[in-house]
């Protein structure tokens, strides 16, 4: 796909960048830089450090697992949450723990702005109980390169 048509399949996305701007006032939210998700129609919001809770809205595939082109009101939108934490095991050596969630999955993006904030506000205090020990045991373990820092 040419860089034009990422940035129109993802026009509609403006419908939900008050509810999230909302919720993130509310909660101490912040929007991830869109360059670092890459160009696929997608928003994330995050907070804290460690861990940090997160919660990822985009653009869902075909049947066949394509991408999306154009835009229609009926395409698929999946909204994921969940938190990680960045550790030292040992000197110069990090891992990160992370745990996600669907909130929703394959949702028509009509019904995305009427439920986006409702979901967002139900799996809150979920991620907000999930602290470094609960993300030790029950997290995915995932060895970085270097200081995540």
């Amino acid at each position: 796909m040419r860089e034009q048509d990422y940035l129109d399949v993802a026009e509609h996305l403006h419908e939900v960048h008050p509810i999230l701007d909302q919720f993130s006032r509310v909660h101490g939210f912040n929007r991830v830089n869109p360059g670092a998700l890459g160009r696929y129609p997608r928003i994330r919001i995050a907070r804290g450090d460690q861990p940090r809770i997160w919660f990822d809205l985009w653009l869902g595939e075909d049947e066949h697992g394509n991408r999306f082109d154009k835009f229609r009101r009926d395409l698929p939108y999946d909204l994921s949450c969940g938190a990680t934490v960045d550790l030292e095991e040992r000197p110069g050596q990090w891992i990160r723990m992370g745990k996600a969630v669907h909130c929703f999955k394959g949702r028509p993006f009509d019904e995305v702005p009427s439920t986006l904030l409702a979901e967002m506000e139900r799996e809150l205090p979920m991620l907000e109980s999930w602290d470094t020990d609960y993300l030790m045991k029950y997290g995915q373990r995932i060895e970085l390169r270097g200081s995540p820092r």
